[in-house]
């Protein structure tokens, strides 16, 4: 990271100008021109690093040097483990599955299949009701659409919050 002289900003490497006043930054010095300086602890130049004779010896770093070991128990954002979840909370499947009826039902583990399952019971229902509004029939399905999607999103709640263990409650289906 160059750091900026004027505002102190950590810029990314090789950049010019500085992200956040403009300021013009200082060259990036050329690779390993520490092993050429000899600045390194004050030690002059290895004649040859790859020969057993000389080249490279590990330096301990100051007791107040921050360290990195690369065996420490990390885990990678992206990662999901089992400890220390929060679960996902009811609303989200419940708003999906209020505008798309089950696919909310998508978000909750082990749901899938009943999600997919009421959706295309729904898209089924929209077709019928469709064909049948040339007959009074349709017209009183399609009022009916909206109770679906409500019903479709107070049961993906509820099997979001079953999934929870019981951080959250069910509306309806307990």
């Amino acid at each position: 990271m160059a750091t900026c002289a004027s505002c102190g900003t950590n810029n990314v490497e090789g950049t010019k100008f500085c992200v956040s006043c403009g300021a013009t930054l200082a060259p990036a010095p050329a690779p390993e021109s520490w092993r050429v300086s000899g600045d390194l602890n004050n030690q002059p130049p290895a004649a040859d690093p790859y020969s057993p004779t000389g080249g490279y010896t590990p330096q301990t770093p100051p007791p107040n040097y921050p360290s990195y070991n690369a065996g420490q128990n990390m885990t990678p954002s992206y990662q999901q483990t089992t400890e220390g979840n929060q679960p996902m909370h009811p609303a989200v499947p419940a708003l999906v599955s209020f505008f798309f009826p089950g696919l909310g039902l998508l978000f909750v583990p082990n749901k899938a299949g009943l999600g997919i399952g009421i959706f295309a019971g729904t898209i089924a229902y929209a077709i019928v009701a469709t064909i049948l509004t040339f007959v009074v029939v349709g017209i009183c399905l399609f009022i009916a659409m909206p109770l679906i999607n409500i019903a479709a999103a107070i049961h993906s709640w509820d099997e979001a919050a079953k999934n929870s263990n019981g951080q959250f409650q069910p509306i309806y289906f307990k």
